[in-house]
């Protein structure tokens, strides 16, 4: 089983129970700068932010005080992970 995989079957449960955004923390996520990728439910985008950024933008998000594209305006979309097993 491979990570993405795995990944992918907990963002479809949590699309199934309308959780908006989804944060994850990976193996990049341990390097300097430490990041972590934001993905937004319905486009299934991803982008790649500072950790210690994520909870302002969530809760910008969730007030409407920030757009969805904003935040894909602001943030390096997310392709692929770079560090490999």
């Amino acid at each position: 089983m491979s990570c993405s995989g795995a990944i992918g079957r907990r963002y479809a449960r949590t699309d199934e129970v309308a959780i908006p955004y989804g944060v994850c923390v990976d193996f990049d996520s341990l390097k300097e700068p430490h990041t972590a990728t934001l993905r937004e439910r319905d486009s299934m985008l991803q982008v790649r932010m500072p950790v210690d950024e994520i909870p302002s933008v969530v809760r910008s998000l969730a007030l409407d005080k920030m757009s969805w594209n904003d935040v894909v305006a602001k943030y390096p979309k997310f392709e692929q992970q770079e560090t490999t097993k």
